[in-house]
């Protein structure tokens, strides 16, 4: 695990532990700011986490190779949101407790990040 709001920290922290390179933006400004980073699996398969803070909430940003498996799009279990999409040749997921519309406006910002 990496810890930081630094994205010249973050982004070489995954170099080497997982196969993706993710993407890694400072929203600060728009209140979503980096925390930092660690290493997870989503269906097995390895997955480099990018950890926001949005105020007393956490947003993990998932990202992994696409297998070409189907994802679910967006759900909700036991308090956490869900929103899963593909771009390029990775596959994304960001969870977190905070409000549906404050979800959106982060899924959204990381969508239009140029890579």
């Amino acid at each position: 695990e990496v810890v930081s709001s630094n994205h010249h920290t973050v982004k070489p922290w995954f170099a080497g532990k997982v196969d993706v390179s993710p993407p890694v933006a400072d929203f600060a400004s728009e209140g979503f700011e980096l925390a930092g980073g660690r290493l997870d699996s989503v269906a097995g398969t390895r997955a480099a986490v990018v950890v926001y803070r949005h105020g007393k909430h956490e947003i993990d940003l998932f990202v992994w190779s696409d297998s070409g498996a189907k994802l679910p799009g967006e759900s909700l279990r036991h308090g956490y949101r869900s929103f899963f999409w593909k771009s390029g040749d990775l596959d994304f997921a960001a969870v977190s407790d905070t409000e549906r519309s404050e979800l959106v406006k982060f899924v959204n910002l990381v969508r239009d990040e140029p890579e």
